[in-house]
């Protein structure tokens, strides 16, 4: 089966993808390959299909002995290179970058190719970037190391000039949950309250609204998140430690608050531009580079463990003078 017919819809055409199967039925792969995008889903689809290609298996290749994955773990969510004094039995400790290398370093238990993969590789520390660097300067023969991420520019520079780089795109559903719809159309009627005059009267409301807005909000991403994780959690092997999937459902969070960060910078930008039927008008072009600019700081926060909740409720304060005040104008 070709790649693209292992992926979903939305991925099949795509530029990546092309050049990915192009690259596969001539054997040409490369030995280093980041994949990068919005969608952590979408990644983990892709490296899947590419490594049961790889792999020449019909199983999960996941499960394959060949096959050997590390994730973030523990309450910071980081790639660790390993501690000397979790080893037992002369082994590094399983999901740690020392255990990876020696593990792709071996001969293949199967006689074919060997594949490792680094989830969420933004997440590597000094330690475990300088030693994955070392295995991308000399790869092991017939192996291909795959490292995914969202955020492809926090890798060492060193690493990334040595992968062949592919961004893979978010595709073009939206947000599946029930009530997204209804919290966008309530954000919309915030702001025009906002640019139709924020006074001493009206002030309480807007606070409160803005505070029902963030409540919403986190219940979406809590639910979101719990649905995906129990469907995801029942395919998942039984080798995975408890760590290793409290970590995988923090990822999970983070991709899909990511996703949601970004609808809401798409509503903006359509209430900003008239668009939407809450604002006929036109606003100014500053105001909605000065909202943008706080939406991304704001999810900038959360990349060093801000509180989610305390991050939102910046963005909706500083939005209400930024918009209250482009209306005065």
């Amino acid at each position: 089966m070709q790649l693209s017919q292992a992926l979903p819809e939305a991925l099949r055409d795509s530029r990546a993808v092309e050049v990915l199967e192009r690259s596969l039925a001539q054997n040409r792969l490369g030995h280093g390959i980041l994949l990068h995008g919005e969608s952590q889903d979408y990644l983990e689809e892709i490296v899947r299909a590419i490594a049961a290609t790889l792999l020449e298996t019909d199983r999960d290749p996941f499960d394959h002995p060949d096959c050997f994955i590390l994730r973030p773990a523990g309450k910071a969510r980081m790639i660790k290179i390993g501690s000397e004094s979790d080893r037992t039995g002369g082994e590094w400790p399983k999901n740690s970058m020392r255990r990876l290398v020696i593990d792709i370093q071996k001969t293949a238990n199967q006689g074919g190719r060997k594949v490792g993969i680094v989830f969420e590789a933004d997440r590597m520390n000094v330690q475990s970037a300088n030693a994955f660097l070392k295995t991308l300067e000399e790869p092991p023969a017939g192996t291909t190391l795959f490292l995914l991420t969202s955020r492809p520019y926090d890798l060492l520079d060193t690493i990334r000039s040595r992968c062949l780089n592919f961004r893979i795109p978010a595709g073009v559903e939206g947000i599946a949950h029930p009530d997204w719809a209804e919290w966008t159309k309530d954000y919309h009627s915030w702001l025009n309250n906002l640019i139709t005059g924020a006074s001493k009267q009206t002030i309480p409301h807007i606070i409160l609204g803005s505070y029902g807005l963030n409540v919403r909000f986190q219940t979406i991403l809590a639910e979101m998140t719990k649905d995906a994780w129990k469907a995801h959690k029942e395919v998942l092997p039984e080798h995975v430690t408890a760590e290793e999937k409290d970590a995988m459902e923090a990822g999970m969070s983070r991709g899909y608050r990511k996703q949601l960060f970004g609808e809401i910078e798409k509503a903006t930008v359509r209430f900003a531009r008239g668009i939407e039927a809450a604002n006929p008008g036109q606003l100014p072009v500053a105001a909605l580079s000065h909202a943008t600019q706080t939406l991304e700081h704001c999810a900038g926060l959360l990349e060093v463990n801000f509180n989610q909740s305390a991050a939102l409720e910046v963005f909706f304060l500083k939005s209400l003078r930024i918009w209250a005040s482009s209306a005065s104008r």
